[in-house]
């Protein structure tokens, strides 16, 4: 086998052991908040059909293409009216920090079945599922992080106008997408790289921290 392809397959194999992370996590994500945004009393969500654990209803298919592309995807947003909830900026805080907050539960569950696996450092030889558990670790404390940053769409952009004092909650459409125009250009031309790669070396010595 010529050095050039052994290296595509090595690199697909790894892809792989991250895909299944990225899928759950992106799905989980996106339930989350349109299961805390109908529990708080906004069913936009549920009308569009997105309260639900299924991955077709939640993945993009523009963002999934992109995954492959350019090694960043994203899922469908979930819809949300904040004005539907009794308490808008109590409640539209609650719902946004739910998507981190179940990629941040799937980092931690995951950390735990790493360790009880025996594996206590990315010296020893790890099987495949326990490779896909540090896949998924990796993919859902990246995914936790990142939508907490103040950038729309991200999650960070609907949750500090909840805590900071006389921001509106809803940004004009124009903000929006000239924030996702600039995100996309970050991940494009590598920008966003050292922020990633100072991720991956904090989760690195967090997950086998004390051994």
């Amino acid at each position: 086998m010529s050095t050039g392809r052994q290296v595509m397959i090595e690199r697909f194999a790894f892809f792989l052991t991250f895909l299944p992370g990225l899928i759950l996590g992106l799905t989980l994500h996106e339930a989350s908040h349109a299961y805390a945004s109908a529990a708080l009393g906004d069913n936009l969500a549920k009308d569009k059909g997105r309260l639900t654990l299924n991955p077709l209803k939640h993945l993009s298919l523009l963002g999934t293409l992109a995954l492959f592309i350019l090694g960043f995807g994203w899922a469908k947003p979930v819809p949300v009216n904040p004005f539907n909830y009794q308490n808008p900026k109590k409640d539209y805080l609650l719902s946004s920090l739910a998507g981190p907050a179940s990629n941040l539960a799937i980092c931690v569950i995951s950390a735990l079945l790493i360790r009880m696996s025996g594996i206590n450092s990315f010296e020893q030889e790890a099987g495949i599922w326990v490779s896909i558990l540090i896949g998924t670790y990796f993919v859902n404390a990246i995914l936790a992080v990142i939508n907490l940053m103040p950038i729309p769409p991200l999650d960070g952009s609907k949750i500090w106008p909840c805590i900071i004092p006389g921001v509106k909650l809803v940004m004009p459409a124009k903000v929006t997408m000239g924030s996702y125009l600039a995100l996309v250009m970050l991940v494009v031309t590598g920008a966003i790289e050292p922020v990633i790669l100072s991720l991956l070396t904090f989760f690195k010595s967090a997950l086998f921290f004390g051994v």
